[in-house]
């Protein structure tokens, strides 16, 4: 399994010849309002990348963009998607399947497994376990932190990689009528670190920070040194990876 981070949340997985994208957004301008501008470069992605399942974790727009999956997706590829995302799933007029959690697709040797996670304003949001020969990754989105992880990481051992959300954002979503909190919407370092950890995975790596931060969307410290603090503190390695960068 080879692995390459891209923007934002997203995560390329390239298994033998298959390509699995996970989470990829190219364009975060229907954000523009609460997100702002990207604080650091966004990527594109290769137009030789084509992919032969396209995944998310839910429907927020910095983390499902309708146009990579018009752009990216192979002639006999799929969506593979959460159950509770039906409705919306069945508008993209490609082809798809639908997993309820605890639910696996496989194709030869590589399967992909929805699985509980919970988002930070209440909507509907999965996570995705995605094996290989002997690689697996764990893929949360931008859940917050809940009471499962200790079942995950019973009922799915051998998680090398965590991608896990880290920026921990108090956001202020008042313009579409939610009432504003100061409790993160998605989980902070020390919970992230710790998730990592009930998981069992040899790493976490960090995503969901970094890009963002305007008045309606504030997000915690994760500065290196926070981030090897809580490493330190948990016992739980980490690594971090730019966006484009390889990990295997």
């Amino acid at each position: 399994m080879k692995i390459r981070k891209l923007n934002w949340a997203g995560v390329q997985l390239d298994c033998g010849n298959k390509t699995i994208l996970i989470d990829a957004v190219e364009n975060f301008k229907p954000y523009y309002p609460v997100l702002g501008d990207s604080l650091t470069p966004l990527i594109s992605f290769s137009d030789e990348m084509m992919a032969d399942y396209i995944l998310f974790t839910h429907l927020h727009l910095d983390h499902f963009d309708p146009a990579v999956i018009t752009k990216y997706l192979k002639a006999g590829g799929k969506v593979i998607g959460y159950k509770k995302h039906e409705e919306q799933i069945s508008k993209l007029q490609v082809s798809y399947v639908l997993l309820e959690n605890d639910e696996s697709f496989t194709d030869n040797e590589i399967e992909i497994k929805s699985v509980f996670s919970l988002d930070g304003i209440g909507e509907e949001q999965t996570a995705w376990i995605v094996s290989y020969k002997g690689a697996k990754i764990f893929h949360g989105g931008d859940t917050i932190w809940h009471n499962q992880f200790w079942k995950l990481g019973k009922e799915n051992p051998g998680i090398n990689f965590a991608f896990l959300p880290v920026n921990g954002a108090v956001v202020n979503f008042e313009i579409v009528g939610l009432q504003f909190s100061t409790v993160p919407a998605s989980m902070t370092p020390e919970q992230a670190f710790n998730a990592a950890k009930l998981l069992h995975a040899d790493h976490l790596i960090p995503i969901h920070y970094g890009k963002f931060e305007t008045a309606l969307y504030q997000p915690c410290d994760t500065g290196e040194d926070q981030l090897q603090r809580f490493s330190n503190l948990i016992k739980q390695p980490f690594q971090l990876l730019n966006d484009g960068e390889m990990l295997l």
